[in-house]
């Protein structure tokens, strides 16, 4: 098969058009549905929309510690005209209450305990004064439902509760128990193949072997993957060669949804993953070479119906890929919108180059100071140096059309770490 020649792999495309490219040809989503415990579900995707089937709360409750009281008794009350009601009782916590508010009567009340029948508002026990024989004197009117949640006021049979194509929060959790839900049905999580390429790679190098190389690749796509609620599956690691290349692809594309596949994507003699790609069906590689520094060579491919991403070599470029075009698939793939990343305004301490035409991604060290962030580039900016993303906890994306940046400009940083101090 014809090699992608350097011209060819010179045409590189913008990263939206590559991403444009690469979103249409994919047709194929992740449908099925897994029945899982509540508990469980919490980042998952709801698969189907879920309706209330009583009333939360189940009756009316004193949000306040105090006294129910009809609030008709109270309309003209001051502090020039208290109004003195009988206390008949008291509704405790977590009890049924069979009380019921008369003309001129008032129960005790804790918060989150039952309002009596015929009572509509509740006062505070700060604001009343307990008189000699069970009497309480009030000193100030109170408008209906005053410091009562209704019954059925957060949700009630047959309201919608949450659509289908939500990824779960813990709040949804808590709202899905108050409803009496043991289980929910989420959309099959994501499988995601991962296939590192290279002569010169191994998991663990053996002593005095120094042109081995640690596969970090692996390791690192793994963690993001299952960062993003998605199942990572080993593919480990092919040699150089087309038959043990195609053979790995070929099982990734049989256990996973998406395949990656890190390293030999350029143009040189070893770069054989993207002639691989398109020998395994249509329509095979949509993009070779990406406006970007680092990962320009990144490739975006569809191999019947289900995506492969070939990823750089250098973990920096692999992990910079990663979070341009697997991030955002992975959550195409089961229905929901990219998961926006935190960013922060910040004043560059130092000015940065960018490369001309490409979108360039420069890491950086954000640290608070007294008027709001500073943003300090780091020195290590090579995509061979994996320190470059260990030190940093930001990313500046640099335009190619502007690619100077001065320092003390104000600039758009994406959070990736915790913030210094």
């Amino acid at each position: 098969m014809k090699h992608m020649s350097t011209q060819e792999f010179r045409r590189m495309k913008s990263i939206e058009n590559a991403r444009n490219l690469f979103f249409r040809g994919i047709k194929r989503k992740v449908k099925e549905v897994d029945s899982i415990r509540v508990q469980d579900a919490v980042g998952r995707v709801l698969a189907e929309r879920v309706f209330s089937g009583r009333y939360l709360p189940p009756s009316n409750l004193a949000v306040v510690d105090g006294y129910a009281v009809r609030s008709g008794d109270l309309r003209t009350t001051s502090s020039r005209n208290p109004v003195v009601l009988q206390l008949v009782g008291e509704s405790l916590l977590g009890e049924v209450c069979h009380l019921k508010i008369m003309k001129g009567q008032t129960v005790a009340v804790a918060t989150g305990s039952t309002v009596p029948d015929g009572g509509d508002a509740v006062i505070m026990v700060e604001h009343v004064k307990k008189l000699r024989g069970s009497r309480i004197e009030f000193r100030s009117a109170v408008s209906r439902w005053e410091g009562i949640t209704k019954r059925g006021e957060d949700t009630a049979p047959g309201r919608l509760v949450l659509e289908g194509g939500s990824r779960l929060r813990p709040e949804d959790i808590g709202a899905f128990r108050a409803l009496s839900l043991n289980t929910v049905r989420v959309v099959r999580r994501v499988r995601v193949g991962i296939l590192s390429t290279g002569n010169e790679l191994v998991n663990s190098p053996k002593k005095g072997d120094p042109a081995k190389v640690v596969d970090l690749n692996r390791p690192i796509l793994s963690a993001m993957v299952r960062e993003l609620g998605a199942v990572p599956v080993d593919l480990g690691i092919a040699k150089d060669d087309r038959r043990a290349i195609k053979s790995a692809l070929k099982i990734g594309l049989r256990k996973a949804d998406v395949v990656l596949v890190t390293a030999g994507s350029s143009v040189g003699k070893k770069d054989l993953v993207p002639d691989c790609i398109n020998g395994l069906g249509k329509p095979g590689m949509l993009v070779h070479g990406v406006a970007m520094r680092p990962a320009m060579p990144t490739g975006l491919a569809v191999v019947r119906g289900k995506p492969v991403v070939s990823l750089p070599g250098f973990p920096v470029s692999a992990m910079i890929a990663f979070r341009t075009f697997v991030r955002p698939l992975l959550a195409k793939l089961v229905g929901v919108p990219e998961p926006l990343e935190p960013t922060v305004r910040a004043i560059l301490t130092e000015r940065v180059i960018g490369v001309p035409g490409h979108r360039t991604f420069v890491r950086v060290r954000v640290n608070r100071v007294k008027n709001g962030y500073e943003a300090r580039p780091l020195r290590a900016q090579r995509s061979s140096q994996l320190t470059s993303m260990v030190y940093a906890n930001g990313i500046v994306n640099v335009s190619g059309s502007s690619p100077i940046v001065k320092a003390g400009t104000e600039v758009s940083v994406t959070v990736t770490g915790d913030l210094s101090a």
